[in-house]
């Protein structure tokens, strides 16, 4: 079950723009390839105050959510929805989190116990409706991984296949 949560949560970082003040000794970043994370050099946060608490220790006051004003109809829904579950895992809402994602998806049945990545900046959604119905969203992201100490974060891309369901936008699945 960790790892899937683990696997769940470094996928739903993909929302927002975090701004890192440039002296910060304690954050690396990569532009490249996402971070590569084995289970045992992450640390697992359990509450919304232990996230805050680790990132204002690396300097990162700041989150970047995508732009709603840009979007109407059902791109407005996506990103809606893509901002909600970014906010949710920030504020360990555990509902907020569940309500971004399809009801068939593993974070249902999953306890939403610990935080290992959040999403700290999300930006620049470019949608693709595919021939099924759903769409796929590509979002720019950066990602803040927990460790001791340095934390590290990458700047990626993340692939969202959104579904339609009960009429609202929801995440079927998150591809880096």
């Amino acid at each position: 079950m960790t790892k899937l949560w683990i696997v769940f949560l470094l996928m739903g970082c993909m929302l927002a723009h975090y701004f890192v003040s440039p002296d910060s000794p304690v954050i690396s970043t990569s532009t490249s390839e996402p971070v590569q994370q084995e289970e045992s050099n992450l640390v697992g946060y359990t509450s919304k105050e232990e996230i805050a608490a680790a990132l204002d220790a690396a300097n990162i006051f700041n989150f970047h959510y995508i732009d709603e004003i840009h979007y109407e109809g059902d791109e407005l829904q996506i990103v809606q929805t893509l901002n909600r579950n970014m906010k949710g895992i920030l504020q360990f809402d555990a509902d907020a989190v569940r309500s971004a994602y399809v009801q068939d998806h593993a974070v249902h049945e999953e306890e939403f116990s610990q935080v290992y990545a959040v999403a700290i900046s999300m930006d620049e959604p470019l949608f693709n409706v595919l021939q099924d119905g759903n769409i796929e969203v590509f979002v720019k992201q950066i990602n803040v991984y927990f460790h001791e100490s340095p934390l590290q974060a990458d700047e990626t891309t993340k692939l969202y296949h959104m579904q339609k369901e009960d009429s609202a936008w929801r995440i079927l699945s998150i591809t880096n």
